[in-house]
């Protein structure tokens, strides 16, 4: 985890990097804020997962195990068939689902960690192995096509090998039908032993409820079958039709049903110990921000960390949205940031009037405006923050008189209903003068021993 945690960041704005450039240069850096990489908990524990079923992948695919051969001689033989033809094989691979709503950063982490990886392996003849030369496929990264359909994915997957291979599949094969493609597209992977398949940009229009919803779990249940590994990124909502297949949903999750949330209030620890160091601190300026001071009337912003999340609601993509605007603006007016200068680019910014409405909501903790918004699972927002309203602690009072009875309170001497503290969040992250990367990191460890312990 520590040394995963050490590749996947990126922190590209530095005093270093930015000093060597010429102020009035440096608004030509602005869309670098968008390569920050913050290595949270969470998308740790999801590379953590797609490392080692790729890891997994490539194993079933080491060509010096007999048995691997064998799996693919067999196979081999199957290329041109129909699928409805192809028999089920006993074992499958591990499936991983990655779901969260747009900004929220799932697409930018795994595309840092594969970005890590060699595409393809070039090998040259192995008797023993039997072939004469061999270009490996690592992982294939194939998006998922906006009408839904088999044969658009299926035209998207020969291009995606095309390109990384260097080879003429699409036009090889572009007569076949639908079902011959997929047979062919099976072999292929197998035969250029991929270690991962990853399907992104899956939506709930292109995949939940369209007339290719079953057929789509299907196929990818025999990428599966077919022994290739594969993780599913998209939002929650394409997912709605694979929950109702238990069986199904069991063979995604093998490899984790992943979630990323936006930071649900302006004291949650991965807000304010990782996403405000990481995306608000950086800078292109010469001088840091003016320390953080209240707007008037603003009794609920006590910290800078409310004030950003009043407007941005703990969404990734909003922050950095905010965080450029806000450097734009300072650039341009040779002037320092402070509170009065983050607001009005809050308020007057075009890149933000599309998404004001959403963010408020997001704030409020108004479910019902975010039904407004089709590509927002509303109802899931209902039910976290419900329990979240739900679990908010009583004060001890209180908690002991909904635990006895009042015949009981006499007779009973009191209790001290101070609960244990949950030993990760006595592990909190360094101060945040200290390096932020260098903190996130000591923090994973610290979690990690705790859950070890």
């Amino acid at each position: 985890m520590l040394e995963l945690a050490r590749a996947v960041r990126n922190r590209p704005i530095t005093k270093e990097n930015v000093s060597e450039i010429p102020l009035s240069r440096r608004d030509e850096l602005i869309d670098v804020f968008k390569s920050i990489v913050v290595p949270t908990s969470a998308g740790i524990e999801f590379i953590s997962s797609v490392q080692n079923m790729l890891y997994q992948g490539l194993l079933q695919r080491n060509p010096h195990i007999e048995a691997n051969r064998q799996r693919i001689n067999e196979t081999s033989e199957l290329k041109g068939a129909e699928l409805k033809t192809v028999p089920w094989f006993p074992t499958f691979a591990s499936g991983a689902i990655l779901e969260a709503i747009t900004g929220m950063g799932k697409s930018q982490i795994l595309d840092r960690y594969l970005s890590l990886l060699p595409t393809v392996i070039e090998h040259h003849g192995l008797p023993e192995c039997q072939w004469a030369k061999l270009k490996q496929l690592v992982y294939l990264k194939v998006h998922m096509p906006s009408d839904g359909s088999r044969g658009g994915f299926l035209e998207s997957a020969f291009l995606a090998l095309d390109e990384s291979l260097g080879s003429n599949y699409r036009q090889q094969f572009k007569s076949w039908t639908v079902e011959r493609k997929t047979v062919m597209f099976l072999h292929l992977l197998s035969l250029h032993r991929c270690g991962l398949l990853v399907v992104e940009e899956a939506q709930e229009k292109n995949l939940a409820h369209t007339a290719f919803a079953r057929e789509f779990q299907t196929f990818f249940l025999r990428v599966l079958n077919w022994g290739i590994p594969t993780v599913v990124l998209g939002n929650p909502l394409a997912f709605t039709e694979l929950r109702s297949f238990s069986q199904d949903a069991d063979r995604f999750s093998e490899g984790g049903w992943h979630t990323m949330l936006p930071a649900n209030d302006p004291t949650d620890d991965e807000w304010v110990k990782h996403w405000m160091p990481g995306l608000w601190k950086p800078t292109l300026l010469d001088e840091p921000d003016v320390p953080y001071s209240p707007l008037p009337n603003s009794n609920a912003e006590p910290t800078l960390d409310h004030f950003i999340w009043n407007r941005t609601a703990g969404v990734p993509r909003y922050l950095c949205r905010l965080r450029r605007e806000v450097q734009k603006r300072a650039l341009f007016t040779q002037k320092p940031i402070n509170t009065e200068m983050i607001d009005l680019v809050y308020r007057s910014s075009k890149t933000f009037d599309s998404i004001r409405t959403r963010i408020e909501a997001m704030v409020a903790k108004d479910w019902k405006k975010l039904q407004s918004f089709s590509d927002i699972p509303a109802d899931t927002f209902r039910q976290l923050w419900c329990r979240d309203e739900n679990n908010k602690p009583m004060p001890p009072d209180t908690q002991r008189v909904k635990a006895q009875k009042p015949e009981q309170l006499a007779d009973k001497p009191k209790q001290n209903t101070r609960s244990k503290t949950n030993a990760l969040k006595t592990s909190l992250p360094p101060p945040l003068d200290e390096d932020f990367q260098k903190s996130q990191i000591r923090y994973l460890t610290l979690a990690a021993k705790q859950v070890d312990a």
